[in-house]
This record gives C-alpha cells, sequence and structure tokens, in this order.
C-alpha cells in the first residue's frame, strides 16, 4: 500500500446516540484519482474498502461499510484534509550540449519548479545533474554537478534557502536514454528535481 496512491483517514466521532467509534474512509489520490486499498479489523469482522470515498464504520461488536456523502466526508475529515503534507514532485530541466545553461524550453520550466515550491510552507529540494556519454567520466563528473549547482544558485537567487537544497552529479551515470559512448543525446544532459 503506497502513500502516494491512498490516503485512510480514520476519525473518533463522539456523536450523540450514535455508537461509531471510528470512521475509516479512503479517498483517490489527487494526482491520479486511482485508490488502493484498506482493511478494517477488529478482530471479529474485516471490511475491506478498496474504491473511491469508501467508509467503513467500527461499532462495539464489529467493522461495518458504511454510506458517507463526499460533502458529509469533507466536513467530518476537514482538519485532517487540511494538513495533509504537499505530495512531492518531480521535475526534469534540459541543458544545452557542453554547458550549465538551460535550454529555452526548460528556463520557462524552471518557472513551474519554483512556483511549487513557493506554494510549501516547508521544503527540501534534491537537485542531480547528469549528462550525456560526449566527454570523459571526470569532465561529466564536473559538468554534471555544475549543472545541479546552476539550478540551486538560481533557486537561492529567486529567494529559496540554500540550506534546504541538496545538489549531486552523476555524469554519464543512469542515462535518461540509453545510448552508445560519444553520443550525444540532448535527454540526457538534465537535472532531476524532487521537491518535498
Amino acid at each position: 500500500m503506497m502513500w502516494r496512491t491512498i490516503l485512510a483517514l480514520a476519525s473518533m466521532v463522539l456523536l450523540a446516540g450514535c455508537p461509531r467509534q471510528a470512521l475509516f474512509v479512503v479517498l483517490p489520490n489527487a494526482e491520479g484519482g486511482g485508490v488502493g486499498a484498506i482493511t478494517v479489523e477488529n478482530g471479529e469482522s474485516v471490511t475491506t474498502l478498496d474504491k473511491p470515498f469508501a467508509t467503513a464504520e467500527a461499532r462495539a461488536g464489529g467493522t461495518a461499510p458504511t454510506a458517507e456523502t463526499q460533502e458529509n466526508i469533507s466536513v467530518i475529515f476537514r482538519s485532517a484534509i487540511a494538513a495533509q503534507p504537499i505530495l512531492p514532485h518531480h521535475f526534469r530541466l534540459y541543458f544545452i550540449l557542453g554547458s550549465n545553461e538551460l535550454t529555452p524550453e526548460s528556463k520557462v520550466a524552471y518557472r513551474a519548479v519554483f512556483d511549487d515550491i513557493k506554494q510549501r510552507p516547508v521544503y527540501e529540494i534534491e537537485v542531480i545533474g547528469f549528462t550525456d556519454t560526449l566527454g570523459d567520466l571526470p569532465y561529466n563528473q564536473g559538468l554534471s554537478l555544475a549543472r545541479a549547482a546552476a539550478i540551486r544558485g538560481a533557486l537561492v537567487r529567486d529567494g529559496l534557502d540554500r540550506q534546504a537544497i541538496s545538489i549531486a552529479g552523476r555524469g554519464k551515470r543512469d542515462l535518461l536514454v540509453a545510448t552508445a559512448d560519444q553520443t550525444p543525446e540532448p535527454r540526457n544532459r538534465r537535472v532531476e528535481i524532487t521537491v518535498r
């Protein structure tokens, strides 16, 4: 069960005249709409939830599926939903051959990276640079690290905390597109950025 594909919420509901002890809800993944599954079990009965907005409740003596409207779920779990962290995002930016300068398209895409980060009250950024297979290992290692450092420098100039940004260079290891040695491949000249 991946936390990216499922969000299971449980809440103790103490309502007058209601013997419900806990309510469990499966919410769809905000990025793709898919869901995983959870099993609600109390030792006497088992209920499996595997559809969006499926709900089950625990009551004295067992668990059972229940029907709740999306509107009611939103009210009951308002605080929990509001407290969800923003999911990690991954970005890929590309570079001009033999340089740490972004391609024109990636200069535009950089804004999406920065905008995503600015939405987060707390953030951690990992920037990993790569090259194609032109050049030898030491050259490519240095160039990949320079690419990662260039992105960190841009993010810091735009107001982000340098301490929250880690960088690494992978050179021509971990090619996005497999090629023979000494092959220019624009899609391998990149940085991979993970924002969490």
